[in-house]
């Protein structure tokens, strides 16, 4: 009986086994890509764009808007005749350039020829010429081609500078990048390294005026004290890049957002429909002048900050502490409701944007990633800290401004942020139970 007994509970805890642990398992799928949504544009420190132009529309002037956004500074003259070296290509193999409409001709000088010299130049050259410039093995050699000439082979040397007349535009490309320059020069120059070498591309300018009169920033239709605000912040910044080479880019300051956007003579020259806006910007960098030395400048206690700016926020800027961990008492945030204007921010108050998994993946340096958290946020609700987890248990954490950068999204003022975001992707494996008919999943 005994024996009977324990052969039926072993058949009623075989059959409870069965039900409440069906033979179901969960798998990990990765998925395809990941969906963010957020505002604003930009790293959020210093001044806003949008917010500046927001501030104009309501009749703040070109010293309010700065003083807002930099607490505690002033607009005050400031010597600005210095001459700047502006990196317009960089880690490149050629790069060429031609006068603009076979207008006037250019000279070459071999060597990197400081602006205020004036030696004995290689060859001058009419406006049918192009001369291509290549780096090979530490050294770069030109070459010259035209319609109506023939020129024979030039020496490699290790850098060559060009100038040209004041009626010439210069028309340069390499790669992907193109411009057209009317003021200073440029000079090629093979970089070296450890294991290769590479062309840096630079021109050299009065940071005064020709190089403002290229800064393309923002729109020259603003209201002219945006525009103004602009130049001022642009000047202050570039006086700040002043005075040391940087070796890997032979420049002060780089034409990208990796400084400040230089377009060159295609910003004074700006048309939008027939209709010349580019004298707008040029009129406004020209009001800023107090003499042919000196011009408005941010400053605190007589010397230049560091006037940072970036396009729009998530409605505050940022305290720059939070973001690259320096401190600044004029960079702590101010409240920013302009960039969450529709009417006035229309591209930025709002995004949506697709991250793929190659790119989430290569962000993090993980094998793949099936989840993510926001692990601490600003002050300002922007992400601080953001962690990724992949398939096999691994972790991975960047700084909000890091994965910003890597992932390429406008901001890091992602929406529902005010709490982790935990995003995992799990596939829910079904199976029937052989001892009891009904479908179990794994969860």
């Amino acid at each position: 009986m005994r024996r009977q007994i324990n052969l039926v509970t072993f058949l009623i805890s075989s059959l409870l086994i069965g039900i409440l642990q069906p033979a179901a398992r969960a798998e990990t799928t990765i998925p395809a890509s990941f969906e963010f949504l957020g505002s604003g544009y930009g790293h959020g420190v210093g001044m806003s764009q949008i917010g500046a132009r927001g501030q104009a529309l309501e009749g703040k002037s070109a010293a309010e808007i700065l003083g807002y956004y930099y607490p505690g500074s002033s607009v005050t003259p400031f010597p600005d005749n210095h001459l700047i070296r502006v990196n317009i290509a960089n880690q490149t193999n050629n790069a060429s350039i031609n006068s603009e409409k076979n207008i006037g001709g250019f000279t070459l000088y071999r060597g990197d020829i400081p602006a205020t010299e004036n030696p004995e130049p290689f060859g001058r050259y009419d406006g049918t010429v192009t001369a291509t410039f290549t780096n090979f093995e530490g050294r770069v050699i030109p070459f010259l081609t035209s319609p109506t000439a023939k020129f024979a082979p030039i020496p490699a040397h290790e850098s060559w500078t060009i100038r040209w007349e004041t009626s010439t535009v210069i028309a340069f490309k390499s790669g992907d990048k193109s411009g057209r320059y009317k003021y200073g020069q440029i000079t090629f120059k093979s970089i070296k390294t450890q294991v290769t070498s590479y062309l840096a591309v630079t021109t050299t300018l009065r940071l005064h005026d020709e190089y403002l009169y290229g800064i393309g920033e923002v729109p020259s239709s603003w209201p002219p004290a945006a525009l103004e605000a602009q130049v001022i912040a642009a000047r202050t910044y570039a006086l700040n890049k002043i005075g040391k080479i940087r070796t890997e880019c032979d420049c002060n300051i780089y034409s990208t957002t990796i400084d400040q956007n230089f377009v060159g003579f295609a910003k004074e020259d700006e048309k939008v429909n027939r209709i010349d806006y580019g004298i707008l910007w040029k009129n406004a960098v020209n009001r800023t002048f107090i003499d042919s030395d000196n011009s408005l400048v941010i400053t605190i206690d007589g010397k230049p900050i560091n006037a940072f700016y970036f396009s729009s926020s998530g409605g505050n800027t940022q305290n720059i502490k939070e973001v690259w961990g320096s401190e600044f008492a004029y960079l702590l945030g101010v409240p920013d409701p302009w960039s969450l204007d529709p009417k006035i921010n229309p591209r930025y108050y709002a995004w949506n944007r697709t991250v793929s998994q190659a790119l989430m993946a290569q962000t993090f340096a993980l094998p793949n990633v099936v989840s993510y958290t926001v692990d601490a946020i600003t002050k300002t609700n922007s992400v601080l800290a953001i962690s990724a987890y992949s398939a096999d248990g691994r972790k991975s954490t960047l700084t909000g401004e890091v994965f910003r950068a890597r992932t390429k999204l406008p901001s890091t003022w992602i929406k529902n942020n005010l709490q982790p975001v935990v995003v995992i992707a799990i596939v829910r494996e079904c199976q029937e139970n052989r001892f009891y008919k009904r479908v179990l999943c794994a969860m």
